[in-house]
């Protein structure tokens, strides 16, 4: 038998384990259930968990074309992300979700997705994409979740997405403001919420909800997430079953009037309202119609404030490009400008940018990228793709004659759009000795003749100078090369053999625009 003394000496050495032990246990019982529900620390949470029916998971497997070498492709990969249910039948994801898409799955709760999924509808600009769903078993036991017809311009939300390990994970952000913005692809200004959230591993087209609600889409997760707002993700819905609904970009440059000295030199009142507009672009809403040197005052009804600031019935205080989209619908826009001591009305024409409109392209996707082969070199219109081939760090890597060009000329001015032509690989070849540090030099001329696009450039080749084609650049390389133009047939043969080149360059094109189906999403 212990002594009574014994007992009291072993019971206080157990009872610091115990409280250890129990400490442990709580905190393990939190742990779970933060993992589950990610909350941050100020603000009070929403009340409601949504019902998962109404999201699913979607598996993509892609492939893309090498920008660099477009006759070959990369290697597959394969990404998981979630998609909104918005009727029966019909999907909305993002268009990063789908990009280069070969393969598209989707699952229904918590199930690995197995059901395949038809693209109808992308839109890279506005990073949106519309799906359907063909299998009637798959709808069993879904629903959709309605969209908020007002924006979110404060206070807290709830994320909805499903785990690649079948289970359904929700937590809480906070809104930090609404400001125009554009998606990771193209220059398309689009109303974007900013919010914060203690959630990681984000931006593959979670789901926001309040109160029953879809607020909105995340497209992206740096320090903040970035989320298109529940107003355009309807109006993107609504434009698939309208064939002349579109959005628009800006077709000019814009600067503040808030200066006294600027408004004075323009005959404006101090603190009165207008934008000034320096310089028009090539394509886009208003470059046909605006001058350089107008003060823009008034545009759909929306009173434009020195900053270049509206109140907009939806977002608030925000830029006045976002008026620009107000209406999918509309052809023109009413404005007035304030030109040559006159308020003058005019009606911008609604339109959106041509890949022409572009100097340097901000993506190609789904299908290889034009170039042209010359013996051993080849040649391609700049885009910005090749550039970020470079990798991590690419703006510091790659070549920076070329990321001088992207950054100050991407978007050609006036009527007459230029391309950047560059030559993006030399192969080595008898014929190429010493025109290896050529690469990533910019084409200007090619036997004489100007080159602003590869159309020009194969018009240029098809008049060699006394036998030989000349080709002249600048940013790198010896300045030209000259290749005997009777030798270049057995030249591409040779390297085509060597390097996997195919005998005839495939002609670019993109995917059809789907025809809207006859059911309404």
């Amino acid at each position: 038998m212990t002594p009574p003394r014994k007992l009291l000496v072993s019971g206080l050495v157990f009872l610091p384990w115990l409280v250890i032990f129990q400490a442990t246990l709580i905190f393990a019982q939190a742990s779970s259930v933060l993992a589950q529900t990610t909350q941050p620390q100020t603000g009070q949470a929403p009340t409601r968990v949504e019902e998962p029916r109404g999201v699913v998971s979607l598996r993509v497997t892609n492939q893309a074309f090498d920008p660099r070498a477009p006759w070959q492709k990369q290697n597959e990969d394969t990404i998981q992300g979630s998609a909104l249910v918005i009727r029966k039948g019909w999907l909305l994801t993002t268009a990063e979700m789908v990009r280069n898409a070969t393969l598209i799955e989707a699952g229904k709760l918590g199930r690995t997705p197995s059901t395949p999924v038809r693209l109808v509808r992308v839109d890279y600009e506005l990073d949106l994409a519309l799906l359907r769903v063909d299998s009637p078993d798959f709808w069993k036991d879904l629903e959709a979740l309605p969209l908020a017809p007002q924006a979110l311009s404060g206070g807290r939300f709830l994320i909805n997405r499903w785990r690649s390990t079948g289970r359904f994970e929700q937590g809480t952000g906070e809104v930090v403001d609404v400001r125009a913005g554009t998606s990771r692809y193209g220059n398309m200004e689009i109303p974007q919420l900013r919010a914060n959230t203690n959630m990681g591993g984000l931006g593959w087209a979670e789901v926001l909800t309040l109160d029953g609600q879809v607020v909105g889409i995340i497209t992206s997760q740096n320090q903040e997430i970035q989320v298109t707002p529940s107003p355009v993700l309807a109006a993107f819905v609504a434009a698939a079953d309208h064939p002349g609904w579109f959005f628009a970009h800006r077709g000019f440059t814009w600067q503040r009037t808030d200066h006294p000295a600027l408004a004075q030199a323009l005959g404006l009142r101090p603190g009165g309202p207008g934008v000034l507009i320096p310089e028009v672009l090539s394509g886009g809403t208003g470059a046909r119609e605006i001058r350089p040197g107008d003060v823009l005052l008034v545009v759909n009804g929306y009173l434009i404030n020195n900053e270049g600031q509206i109140q907009h019935p939806l977002y608030g205080r925000v830029a006045f490009t976002l008026a620009l989209n107000d209406l999918p619908s509309a052809k023109t826009l009413p404005a007035k400008v304030w030109r040559n001591g006159n308020v003058v009305d005019i009606n911008l024409v609604r339109r959106r940018y041509r890949d022409a409109d572009y100097r340097v392209l901000p993506y190609a996707f789904d299908g290889p990228a034009d170039y042209e082969v010359l013996g051993g070199v080849v040649f391609q219109e700049l885009q910005l793709d090749a550039l970020r081939a470079w990798g991590k760090g690419w703006t510091q890597r790659a070549p920076q004659r070329l990321i001088i060009e992207y950054a100050l000329n991407s978007m050609a001015e006036g009527n007459h759009p230029e391309k950047i032509v560059i030559i993006s690989q030399v192969f080595p070849d008898p014929s190429t000795l010493g025109y290896e540090s050529s690469a990533n030099s910019m084409v200007v001329r090619v036997n004489g003749r100007a080159v602003t696009s590869l159309a020009s450039l194969r018009q240029a080749l098809k008049s060699p100078l006394e036998g030989f084609h000349v080709v002249e650049t600048m940013g790198g390389g010896r300045g030209s090369l000259v290749l005997k133009a009777d030798e270049i047939p057995t030249i591409r043969e040779r390297v085509g053999k060597l390097y996997g080149l195919p005998n005839s360059i495939p002609v670019p094109t993109k995917p059809a625009p789907k025809k809207p189906v006859p059911t309404k999403p």
